[in-house]
Parts: structure tokens; sequence; C-alpha cells
């Protein structure tokens, strides 16, 4: 997006789109109007402020985009934190963008494509009803004082789908580097308050039950029937099996049908492959993509390896080393299936994993038991402890509290932040704190001239009155 004027200006600018917006095709003319105008007004009007142009003459697909300067204070209103000319880390601030580092009068680097694009979705998101009653042109879809436009939207039909567009240029410098380097439905009983509320106990429901699923015939033989020599030909074809099916399903199977019916889509349109296709028929393209449902499934995959790999270690060494392979092979496959299968998602700002990291840890305390447990019950440790079975269980039990001692103190001995990071969040909140304290001294001297004014404006009254 290069500007023609300085930064300080909003509004002459090379239109660059960033997201797509499309409605319904019986959407009626005063419904979009209303809402392409609420889009492009100012926040003094309660707008989003924002580019928005139609993709082709009487369609009702639209690209969105902003000028220089809207997604610097974009940048600002959502927090975001860059890097200082001091190399330390503070929040944006617009005042002061020529401080950061990397800061130029346009936007070449010092906001990624993913930030300008979670700006616009935010603001879009923030667009509140402020005198409607309802969508013009829709009677049925009400509107509150306060509440999301674009919510409304969504449920009333109006609003198909809005989604990020991919960048062909970066995609081609990432294959080229790929190259060279070697659902669930949703539950109606249930109404959580909040989406990570809903996304934690859904997580937990579907572990319990995953659990069950996968490693209920590993703990049967291995305790019940205690059979080792089959218990590791099952782990290793339930680990080596899992592997290539998700391989399979998740990426190339999709990767395959995508890719033809991408070719089908050219066709169509009349584009050669090896052409550059033009805006509109990206936007074609990327828009009969199949949409990205998270990272749900990536989490539970990853759970159950771990959960092969470590419950049952100490039978099947080998599995840690066929994980190691797998993973290797997860990372071009989940990029081929990030870029190339399914629409660009908009970035989800989170603190944590949420209720994985809760999973993964209760999964190491039990892989902890379950390999003790397996060590007292091999053959060499038993030979050891002839008719002393009492004293056998007794030394499992200490060895496992006593590794389980030492996990919990390794856990909390290194931290899960590094010092470097939390040296500078703390340099951060302290310079949040001082120039909050700056700002209410100045607040308190302009009101305390104020008053000296008022003051002096009141004797200056009454020495005329005299």
């Amino acid at each position: 997006m290069k500007r023609k004027g300085s930064v300080s200006e909003d509004v002459e600018f090379t239109f660059t789109p960033l997201v797509i917006l499309e409605l319904a095709k019986d959407t009626p003319e005063e419904t979009t109007e209303w809402l392409i105008q609420k889009i492009k007004d100012g926040k003094h009007l309660s707008g989003a402020h924002l580019s928005i142009r139609p993709l082709e003459e009487n369609s009702k697909v639209y690209v969105i985009g902003a000028s220089w300067r809207r997604l610097l204070l974009g940048a600002e209103s959502l927090g975001f934190v860059k890097e200082f000319q001091d190399g330390s880390m503070r929040v944006f601030t617009y005042n002061n963008r020529e401080d950061y580092k990397h800061f130029t009068d346009d936007d070449s680097d010092f906001l990624t494509m993913t930030e300008k694009q979670y700006i616009i979705k935010r603001e879009l998101e923030n667009l509140r009803a402020v005198n409607e009653t309802m969508v013009p042109g829709h009677p049925q879809a009400k509107l509150y004082p306060g509440k999301s436009i674009f919510r409304r939207l969504q449920t009333s039909g109006i609003l198909i789908q809005l989604y990020p567009l991919h960048e062909p240029a970066e995609l081609k410098k990432l294959s080229f580097i790929w190259y060279r380097q070697v659902k669930f439905s949703f539950q109606p009983l249930e109404n959580h308050r909040l989406e990570s509320s809903y996304q934690n106990h859904l997580v937990l429901k579907v572990l319990v039950f995953n659990f069950v699923n996968c490693f209920a015939s590993l703990f049967y033989i291995a305790f019940i029937l205690q059979d080792m020599k089959l218990l590791r030909q099952n782990l290793a074809a339930l680990l080596i099996t899992s592997q290539i099916i998700n391989q399979f399903v998740e990426s190339l199977f999709p990767y395959c049908l995508q890719k033809h019916r991408k070719k089908i889509i050219k066709q169509k349109l009349s584009i050669s492959t090896e052409e550059k296709e033009p805006l509109t028929d990206q936007v074609k393209l990327e828009g009969k993509m199949d949409t990205f449902l998270g990272t749900f499934d990536d989490y539970l995959e990853l759970f159950q390896q771990f959960g092969y790999v470590s419950l049952f270690s100490c039978v099947y060494p080998l599995a840690a080393i066929l994980a190691v392979l797998n993973n290797i092979t997860e990372v071009f496959s989940d990029a081929l299936k990030m870029c190339r299968v399914f629409k660009r998602p908009f970035s989800q700002p989170g603190s944590d994993i949420g209720v994985w990291l809760l999973a993964f840890e209760t999964m190491g305390v039990i892989s902890v038991m379950t390999n003790c447990a397996l060590i007292g019950m091999s053959p060499q440790v038993k030979s050891f402890f002839q008719g002393k079975s009492i004293e056998l269980v007794l030394l499992i039990v200490g060895v496992e509290h006593v590794l389980l001692g030492l996990k919990f103190i390794l856990a909390f001995a290194i931290s899960d932040i590094p010092r470097d990071i939390r040296n500078k969040v703390a340099r951060l909140e302290f310079e949040s704190m001082e120039a909050l304290k700056q700002k209410q001294m100045k607040e308190a001297d302009e009101s305390l001239k104020k008053e000296q004014q008022k003051d002096e404006m009141r004797k200056e009254n009454q020495v005329k009155k005299i």
C-alpha cells in the first residue's frame, strides 16, 4: 500500500484489498447502501472509517481496505506492542510513531498483513447500532442500541462470509522455502456465557472420550492380560496407522480435491495456470475454499500422539522417534493445509493454550504412574523380589512419588516465560504506569490553571465593580 501523501493525511492512498465481505444475493439495495455507509463513516458518526469497494459491477462481494493512517490508529486502539528504537517493546502510540523501529511513511514492514486484517475485522465487529431499531430493508432483523451490527447480519443470513485474502506473492516465497527444505456440531443444551468457556467444556468432554477410545485397549492389554509383546505390537500399529491416516485425511486428500476444484474454476474463468490471476478471480477462487475450523483437531492429534509416546514409553521406545519424524512432516502438511486448502483465517490472540495445557500435564502425571507400574511388572524386576510383592509395590510407589515430586519441582523452577520477556513486560507495565501518572499530573495541572484563571477573572470583575 504505497501512499501518495504524508502519513498524517487520510484522503489519498493506493487501495489494497485486505478482507472480503460477501452479502446474500437477494440483499436489498437499501440494506447494502446502509451497510456500506456505516463502514465508510468516520468514528464520530459511529462508523468503521474503512474503504470498501464492490468486486465487480452489480456484485454482492466487496473488498475492504484501509488507509495507512487508519491502520495505525487501529493498532493503537488495539494495544499492539512494537519494538522501540532503544530495543524495548512498547505499546504503539500514533503520536510517537516515528520513535518505533522499522516505521516508515508507508506500511512496508511495520504492520504485518495479519495485523492489518485483524484490525479491519475488529473494526467491523465493533460496529454498533445507535439509533437504528432494525436493519434497513429487513424489518425482521431487529437492532438494539450498543449491540453488534455484524453479529445481527450473520444471524439474519444477510452476511454470508467474511474472510481475509491470501498474499499470492508471499505464498510463492513460502512454497519455495518449503521445497528447498527438507468439525464438531453445536450443542444446543449448553448456553455458556463466554466462547472460551464453551470451548473448554467441549475440549474436556472430547478428551475424556478420546482417552477411553484410544487407550482403553492398551490399558487392558498392559494391566489385565499383562502381555508386553502384544502391547508393543498394538501400540506400534495404532501409532503408525493413526499418523498415516491423519496425514492423508488432513492435508493430502483435501489438497487434491482443492486442486481439482481450482482447476475447474480456472477453466470456467478462462485463466491460464501459468499467468497470475487478477484480484476478481483470486477472490472467487479463495471464496470457494473451505473455511478453516480452528486448531482443535490439531491439538487433539498431538494429545493422542503424546499419549501413545508417553504412557507406554518403556515398552516401545521407538514410538518417540516415530513421533519426531511425523512432526517434521506435520509442519509442512499443516502449512500446505493452511495456505492452499482453506481460506485464510483471521488471527485469534490468546494468552495461552487454555485447557489443553491442563490436559497435557494430566497426561504427563498418568504417564509416570503407568511406566512405573509397567517396570514393576517386568520379569527382570520381579526376579529381585521373589515372594516379596509388598516390598515391590512399596518401591514402585516410592519411585513414582519421587519422580512426580521431581516433575513438579522442575515445573515450578523453570518459568514458562523467559527472563528477557519478563523483563520487557515489566518494563512495558512500568512505562505504561508512568505515562498514566504523567497524564493525570498534566490533567491536574490544567485543571489547576483553569481554577487560577477563574479566580483571576473573578478578582478582575470585582475590581471593575469597585
